[in-house]
């Protein structure tokens, strides 16, 4: 979730296409990059093919609970 803070000193649009990087916490260099829109809330969703690249990546372990570091940006 994108704080509302950080939301209006960006600017930033629900409507507005983002580009956004995952990286699970546990696993060094492992990410995945697609184009996402925040819903009104500021929650972006991780599609579900992305999730599992990145399980493919990681041999196999579950990313439920994971911890992800998100870096969001215009598109």
């Amino acid at each position: 979730m994108v704080p509302k803070p950080v939301r209006w000193r960006f600017k930033l649009e629900s409507s507005q296409v983002l580009r956004v990087t995952v990286h699970p916490l546990e696993v060094r260099f492992c990410s995945e990059e697609f184009y996402g829109r925040m819903d009104k809330s500021g929650r972006i969703t991780v599609p579900w093919l992305v999730l599992k690249v990145l399980e493919g990546e990681i041999e196999g372990r579950s990313l439920v609970g994971a911890i992800f570091d998100v870096t969001v940006e215009p598109a």
